[in-house]
């Protein structure tokens, strides 16, 4: 049963565009796969914790020095890792902030890269652990980033695809609107309507 994973990270809880976006692919994946089960989490509304010294103890510590703070800290990262290595398809919904991604996103990627569990260290270097997924890239930004004038700021896209791709993940797409207003949007809107039937059609 096919099982998609959807990541909602905009910081808006009305309005956004990114959401608005991922979950316009979330039904129409839903709908294509009407047997599949998804499962949704709002980093927003329910922010992972930063990496602290509870959570590097409980990772590469000994198991000596491990304590309440230390495991519990570990419980919370294997609980999105399993949620990740349970999707067959991901869909994130990631808007440009400040040319990254949002602060809620970037505490999720700290939980979820951990050594031994989501990649590891060979002696030909470092393997990702989570390969043969899907992962879709829903973001919305007010900045045009194929304007020569903000190409070189443009740290989103590189920053995720690197990411997954030390994880294992290479199989990543980016569905993408851009503009500040309404108007702006429209056309980018209807651009991605058409990218998400392909996407979900190729899927499936």
């Amino acid at each position: 049963m096919a099982h998609l994973l959807h990541i909602d990270s905009s910081a808006r809880s009305s309005g956004s565009a990114t959401r608005r976006l991922s979950a316009q692919y979330a039904e129409a994946w839903q709908a294509r796969n009407p047997g599949g089960t998804v499962t949704y989490r709002d980093v927003t509304a329910d922010v992972p914790n930063l990496v602290d010294e509870h959570w590097v103890r409980g990772v590469f510590g000994p198991s000596e020095i491990h304590d309440t703070e230390s495991r519990a800290a570990v419980t919370a990262s294997e609980e999105l890792i399993a949620e990740v290595e349970a999707a067959d398809v991901l869909a994130l919904g990631v808007p440009v902030y400040n040319f990254s991604v949002p602060a809620a996103f970037k505490a999720w990627i700290d939980k979820i890269c951990m050594a031994g569990r989501t990649f590891s260290y060979t002696s030909e270097g470092v393997r990702g652990l989570l390969g043969g997924k899907k992962v879709v890239v829903l973001r919305s930004s007010g900045s045009d980033f194929s304007d020569p004038r903000f190409a070189s700021l443009e740290f989103h896209e590189p920053y995720i695809r690197g990411v997954l791709g030390f994880l294992g993940i290479t199989d990543v797409e980016f569905i993408s609107v851009n503009g500040q207003t309404e108007e702006q949007l429209a056309p980018h809107f209807e651009k991605a309507t058409a990218a998400i039937t392909n996407s979900v059609g190729a899927i499936a």
